[in-house]
Order: structure tokens, then sequence, then C-alpha cells
């Protein structure tokens, strides 16, 4: 299980953070919203735990802002604040849990994983952009009759420019979701990636493009757009 830890008492974090990793989860930590924020937006986690009281900031302006987005993912409000007000408040804000300061960890631990197996919520699976159609789950690129199997790291790419079509994804963003945030990944990696995604979507006959901003980044775009900007450039 992957976890967003957001605590901003460096000594607090790294503990639990310890604790956590020997009880099996994958865990990363950030002290602040800003980083919490840039971090939930690129990588997939399965829970965030979230401290209330940071310094300067609350943390319950990130969780607003999740839900405000769409996000669904669990979230754990790890806070000092234990009135009843203050719950009510933490759970009207899209919180799904509420753990007050100080706390066991085995309690910790044992929500993470109750959260966890908390069915998911629907979704449409199939992500649909120009001619193609991709089946997230079974990792299933099709255009018309045609159709082409995935890899893992092709996924993760391809899902990432569907959901977000005729925006700039940086390679730091597209690393930062192939890989945790204690791994190195190369710009040559990448482009390996996102060159074995253009290659089956070429073959397949897709009218979509994965298009290279120098210095920028990629973008998804459909050819008739693609076309349509470079005459109205």
């Amino acid at each position: 299980m992957r976890v967003l830890f957001v605590e901003d008492n460096t000594k607090l974090g790294a503990a639990t953070k310890t604790s956590l990793t020997r009880a099996g989860f994958a865990v990363d930590l950030f002290e602040t919203i800003g980083d919490g924020w840039h971090a939930w937006q690129v990588a997939p986690y399965d829970v965030v735990i979230l401290d209330i009281m940071l310094d300067r900031e609350s943390g319950l302006d990130l969780l607003a802002r999740a839900r405000s987005d769409g996000v669904t993912t669990p979230v754990i409000l790890l806070t000092a604040l234990g009135s009843i007000d203050d719950r009510v408040s933490g759970l009207d804000t899209g919180a799904d849990d509420y753990l007050v300061k100080p706390f066991a960890i085995e309690e910790l631990v044992a929500r993470l994983r109750a959260l966890n197996r908390r069915p998911p919520p629907l979704a449409d699976p199939v992500i649909r952009y120009g001619n193609v159609r991709y089946d997230i789950a079974a990792r299933d690129l099709s255009v018309g009759d045609e159709s082409a199997a995935l890899s893992r790291g092709e996924s993760i790419l391809l899902e990432r420019f569907l959901r977000a079509p005729g925006r700039v994804i940086t390679k730091e963003q597209l690393g930062e979701s192939l890989h945790s945030f204690e791994e190195e990944f190369t710009d040559n990696s990448i482009q390996v990636h996102v060159h074995r995604v253009r290659r089956k979507l070429s073959e397949l006959g897709a009218n979509v493009s994965i298009r290279t901003l120098r210095g920028l980044g990629y973008m998804a775009i459909i050819f008739s757009e693609l076309a349509n900007n470079k005459e109205t450039s």
C-alpha cells in the first residue's frame, strides 16, 4: 500500500514513517501543503495521512481542494484537535477517518488497512479520446477492431496523457508516476516509454498524438487539433 503522509513535525513524521515502513507500507513524507498537493497530483496513493495543524497552513484546506477536484483517495486526519466539533468539521470536509494525537502506531496501521479494504468508488474504467479507447483495468488500447496490450509503464503514461488531454505533462511528473520519490529516473527512460506508447498508437491507426514540447514536456492531442494549432500559430 502506498501512503502519502503530510506532517510538519519532523521528528514525529520521521518516526511514524519508519514504523509504517517496517509494517510494510511505502510512505512518501512531506512537510508542507504545497509539496503534499504536488505529490498527490502525480502519484497514485492508496491512502493519505494528513495533519490538520501545519505551520501557517491547515490540512483541511488541502483536503477540501482535493475533494473539490474530484480526488477520492481515502484520507485519515491526524491531529491534536480532538473535540466533537473538530471531528465533525474534518469529516464534513471529506475525511474518511480521524485519529487524535498522541496515538499508537498499531492503531494507525489498523486504520490504514481498514481503509484500504474498502471497495473503490465506482468510476468509468474506460477512457475515450479521439478514436482511442483505453480499458484501464485490462491495459487494453484499442482503435476500432484493432487492439494492443500495454506494459505497466506504458499504461501509466497513457492514462496520464488521456486523463489530461491538451495539457502539458512534464518529464518530472511522468517520472514520479512511474517511480517512487526515492527512486532515480532518467530522461532516457521516460523517452523510451513515450516512444513505445506512440508506436502502439500509430500501429493501431489512432488519431491521437503524443506531442513533444521542447523544454516543457509532452501533450496528448488529436491530429485535427494539432493541424488547427499550426494554422493559427
